[in-house]
């Protein structure tokens, strides 16, 4: 669809881009003023931001009514403590992704569930920036009310959640949760790392594509080999 939302319409948007190392980032910003060439937005950062511009970010829009997501060109960034301002060039279209803010990804890190009466160490099934499901090798008595640690490979975070239900496939046992009361930052920690997890699985698949199609060109050659030499 055609660019068209209004700025009551959105309540904030999320840039993701990659720093001069080639990581990705996200960062959660508001908007200032929006016309048909620009966007503006605002956020507040602590640290400095290590990014090289132009380059092509995501951009979506969380709305009333759902998540936009679209690309397009970030033009300039403008550091004033404690605020970082993005110039992003007006998208031409964007598509309607999902009726909910956070999406969900898999993936297979440490955590520790601590119930009313136990320590509980498990893994990480799936994780989103508002709750996850955590892989248990058995059922166990789980109170209303739990904090979680969620041990991301370079950091850790403990959270409060609620208990959702048990879901059981295969013998497999997994315990999903909401997560409530979190502070904004450690929210957004967690998103950014479901976002890096994501850009990590499509870089895996991109190049186990590129292998199947190196092998596909080798079985090719040595086929047509075989068939010269007859």
């Amino acid at each position: 669809m055609n660019f068209s939302l209004n700025l009551d319409d959105i309540k904030y948007v999320k840039i993701i881009y990659k720093d001069k190392d080639n990581s990705a980032h996200c960062v959660k910003a508001a908007i200032r003023t929006i016309n048909d060439r620009q966007i503006y937005v605002c956020a507040k950062q602590e640290n400095s931001i290590n990014i090289k511009t132009p380059q092509e970010i995501t951009l979506s829009f969380i709305c009333e009514n759902g998540l936009y997501r679209t690309k397009t060109e970030l033009i300039y960034v403008e550091h004033k403590e404690p605020y970082v301002f993005f110039t992003i060039k007006t998208p031409q279209g964007i598509e309607y992704q999902q009726n909910r803010e956070y999406f969900r990804v898999r993936m297979n890190e440490k955590a520790t569930l601590y119930t009313s009466t136990s320590k509980i160490n498990c893994n990480i099934y799936d994780i989103s920036a508002s709750g996850i499901r955590l892989s248990l090798d058995k059922k166990y008595d789980i109170s209303e009310k739990v904090e979680i640690e969620i041990n991301f490979n370079d950091k850790s975070v403990r959270v409060k959640a609620k208990f959702v239900r048990f879901d059981i496939e295969a013998e497999n046992i997994k315990a999903a949760f909401h997560f409530y009361s979190m502070p904004e930052n450690i929210r957004d920690v967690i998103a950014q790392k479901c976002i890096q997890k994501q850009l990590q699985d499509k870089e895996q698949e991109l190049q186990q594509q590129i292998i199947l199609y190196q092998q596909k060109e080798q079985a090719l050659t040595e086929a047509n080999i075989r068939l010269q030499a007859q």
